[in-house]
Order: C-alpha cells, then structure tokens, then sequence
C-alpha cells in the first residue's frame, strides 16, 4: 500500500472508482481516436474502434482495482491516453 491509501482508505477507493469510470472513458475514447485517424474509411474504422473499444474500458476498469499503488495506476491510464492521442495526431499530420 502506498501513503495515501494507508492515511486515508475511503479517499483511495473513491480515487479508484475515478480512475476505474474516467480513466477507462479516457482511454477508451482516445482508443477510438486513434482507429478513427489509422483508415480512409472513417466511418468504418471509428464504428471498429468504438466496439474494440469496450473491452479497453473493462480492461481499466478490472485494473484500476488490482494491488497496485494508487499513483501507477493513474500513470499508467495517463501515460496511455497521452500515448494514444499522440499516435492518432502524428498519423492524422502525416496521412492528412
């Protein structure tokens, strides 16, 4: 356990459901972006993402309740949503 779950245990599950409802959202939707700006096909490649993209929102969800510190899980959603927005505007500036 990390301090911030030792000092205050009803703070760190309500930072937990956070991470599970927003950092899943985040990251499920910058999922999307990014299968939105891979393809020509916009319509297909987004409707592919948005259905890919469920199993992303679960997956941080079930992760953001494993043992781990408090702190890597936000990095870690953080990071990746970072990432994957990053990606999506690279592919978007080179593909047009």
């Amino acid at each position: 356990m990390d301090q911030f779950s030792d000092r205050y245990p009803g703070w760190a599950t309500v930072s937990r459901i956070a991470a599970a409802v927003l950092g899943g959202y985040g990251l499920s939707s910058a999922w999307v972006v990014l299968w939105g700006a891979m393809q020509d096909s916009r319509v297909e490649a987004i409707l592919a993402g948005v259905q890919t993209s469920f199993v992303l929102y679960v997956a941080a969800a079930i992760w953001a309740f494993a043992p781990v510190p408090l702190g890597r899980v936000w990095g870690v959603l953080l990071t990746a949503v970072v990432a994957l927005l990053g990606a999506a505007r690279l592919l978007s500036v080179v593909w047009g």
